[in-house]
């Protein structure tokens, strides 16, 4: 044990005995006596104890408690000049415990010492009944001897003289007396018989102490005196059946103990296993709780100020947090073999709000909707709608959302709004990017600068200008030099309903009060099958002749390896590896084949809704340029009423 576990020790067990009364002094640590005969034949002198009538008077600061000098233990101290300090014998710690904790040693004090006291009064019982037996002993030898000396004692003559002076007094066969002259013997007192007086027969004794909890146990031994009996190893094991200690007992620091006789010393021979206590269950989030709006970096390095996030956008079924699950402890043991059990241990608190739920092994929390996730009252919530008040710009920054954004006021240039739902905007759309998977609603319009561009759905704006727009299908009030490409309809039906300038597409129909203008500014209208498709559908073709033309190349290659096989007979390892990797490659050009017939049929099915292509204008102007299919007409005339189709017999635009 290190020195200075010990000393630490010695600060909690220190003040035993008689000793050190007032003094100051620190007593030296004990030091255990070479062998028992040389501690019980040779008690030191001691002188008179002082009557005990109050507790030790306060002890350094290396002390923790004073002991009464009336203690059983520090009598049994002070008989054999021990210096009242109890102390850990530093060669006989247990093997597997090592040092037991200070703070056991420190509850435990109390307890210690109690038990202590008891085997220590017992110890001084033990010795007073063999005092008492002596003296009594002593008491019968006197009294035979007197009347052995009285009986060997010449009558007195009849006459009363003295006897004669000159008879030889009794003596031993070498004329030596029998008994030793008196030495100094004060007057009028009977001399002092100097008889040399043989040690008292004290059993050994031994205790075995369990810490207050139950955590450690250790032996203590008084010493043996006289012809006193001493402990064996079997006597161990019955002190430690008396102590209940049944667990973690070290028999070898057992044996040890009962072999070198450590006495006064606590020695370590029992050490329970303390219980692993478990994990309380913990979350770990994947989001801020307490999101603070961030900025971004350009390429260049400078801030981007447009890029800074509003919100924590999340998608349907991602991650919020994980829930890590508790993990239970294991029970430890004492040394009396009662089990125990480790700390309970708690759940995870989910943090589960609105638009939230677990996974179906409880290990996740996760979104059940598009949206962008708020932290309040200790819960993650799910919102999937976005309310900006205000414009969007630096205040702002650029909005990239999961859900459904509303904007009360306008997008200013060069900031963009992203949603996977729809997009409302109260306000004006300035040189901006509007992109949504939902429908896009623009109250006052778009006055784009030629940089606008706008996504969606379903777009509605009361006016497009200088911008460009690609959705399914779109209302304006009117189109102004703007770029648009619908893949189903465009209507231009409000108080103006023009489309002036630009090119206006779609893939079904056009309807516009107004197309063009009397200044004969160009505008194009396109309806039906883009021309790329047709480009496309002859590709196609040349592909999928192409194709079969190589697949039937290795079909005659791979016949006339088979074919050049069979006529030799024998297997060739080469024609063989090529006739495989051939039919793998036509596996792969039969799939190749498929997907080749399958777009060649969808394109073939829009050629075929040219049909059902329509322009609808209530006046269309020269400069007006119309494409329905691979048919292309040049408006050189106003055109009133205008209703144009597509002639699938003639291949060409017919107005009716």
């Amino acid at each position: 044990m290190p020195e200075n576990y010990a000393a630490k020790f010695k600060k909690f067990f220190g003040g035993f005995g008689a000793h050190d009364k007032g003094h100051g002094e620190q007593p030296s640590e004990s030091v255990a006596p070479e062998s028992p005969e040389q501690i019980a034949l040779e008690p030191p002198e001691q002188p008179a104890p002082e009557p005990p009538t109050q507790a030790q008077p306060a002890l350094e600061e290396a002390d923790a408690f004073a002991i009464p000098i009336d203690n059983p233990l520090a009598l049994v101290w002070d008989k054999y000049g021990q210096p009242g300090a109890l102390t850990l014998d530093p060669q006989l710690q247990a093997q597997d415990g090592g040092d037991v904790p200070l703070k056991t040693l420190e509850v435990s004090f109390n307890k210690v010492l109690g038990e202590l006291a008891v085997l220590s009064q017992r110890w001084l019982d033990m010795e007073s009944s063999a005092a008492q037996a002596r003296a009594e002993s002593e008491a019968a030898a006197a009294a035979a001897r007197s009347a052995t000396a009285e009986a060997e004692a010449p009558a007195a003559p009849a006459n009363g003289s003295e006897p004669d002076a000159s008879a030889p007094a009794p003596s031993g066969s070498d004329g030596v007396p029998d008994e030793p002259e008196a030495e100094n013997a004060p007057d009028g007192e009977a001399p002092a018989i100097a008889t040399p007086q043989a040690p008292l027969d004290v059993d050994e004794m031994g205790q075995v102490l369990v810490s207050r909890d139950g955590m450690a146990a250790w032996l203590f031994l008084l010493p043996p005196s006289g012809n006193g009996k001493r402990l064996s190893m079997a006597d161990g094991q019955t002190l430690l059946r008396e102590a209940h200690v049944t667990a973690g007992v070290d028999q070898r620091a057992l044996f040890a103990a009962l072999t070198n006789k450590p006495y006064f010393r606590l020695c370590p021979i029992a050490s329970g296993t303390p219980p692993t206590e478990g994990e309380d269950g913990w979350t770990e989030d994947h989001f801020l709780r307490n999101f603070v709006r961030s900025i971004g970096n350009s390429d260049s390095g400078t801030v981007d100020y447009r890029a800074q996030s509003n919100v924590q956008s999340i998608a349907k079924d991602a991650v919020i947090c994980d829930i890590h699950l508790p993990v239970e402890g294991t029970a430890g043991i004492r040394v009396d073999g009662v089990a125990v059990p480790p700390k309970p241990v708690k759940a995870a608190v989910v943090p589960a709000g609105n638009n939230t739920a677990l996974s179906e092994d409880g290990t996740k929390l996760l979104s059940t909707m598009d949206g962008f996730l708020e932290f309040r009252g200790g819960l993650f919530d799910v919102k999937n709608l976005l309310n900006i008040t205000s414009d969007v710009d630096y205040s702002t920054g650029n909005i990239d959302f999961h859900g459904d954004v509303a904007i009360q006021g306008d997008v200013r240039e060069q900031f963009s709004v992203k949603a996977t739902g729809s997009i409302t905007i109260n306000g004006l759309v300035e040189a901006a990017t509007v992109e949504a998977g939902g429908d896009v609603v623009i109250s006052n319009g778009v006055s784009g600068n030629n940089q606008a561009v706008i996504r969606g759905a379903h777009v509605r704006a009361k006016h497009l200008e200088n911008c460009t727009v690609y959705a399914e299908n779109l209302e304006s009030d009117y189109i102004l030099t703007s770029r648009v490409f619908c893949s189903d309809s465009v209507l231009v039906t409000g108080s103006r309903g023009a489309i002036i300038g630009g090119q206006v597409v779609a893939a079904n129909h056009i309807k516009a009060c107004c197309i063009g203008i009397q200044s004969g500014r160009a505008t194009e209208i396109t309806l039906g099958v883009q021309p790329q498709l047709r480009e496309e559908l002859l590709a196609n073709r040349k592909a999928l002749v192409s194709l079969r033309s190589k697949a039937a190349e290795l079909v005659k290659r791979a016949t006339y390896l088979k074919n050049r096989m069979e006529s030799q007979g024998r297997p060739d390892i080469r024609s063989s590896a090529a006739i495989q990797a051939a039919g793998e490659r036509l596996s792969q050009m039969t799939e190749q084949e498929k997907a080749l017939l399958a777009r060649q049929t969808e394109l073939m099915n829009q050629l075929n809704k040219l049909n059902n292509c329509r322009l609808e204008g209530g006046t269309v102007y020269p400069g007006v340029k119309l494409t329905i299919g691979s048919a292309v007409r040049n408006i050189k005339t106003v055109i009133n009423n205008c209703i144009a189709i597509f002639d699938t017999e003639e291949h060409d635009i017919k107005f009716v």
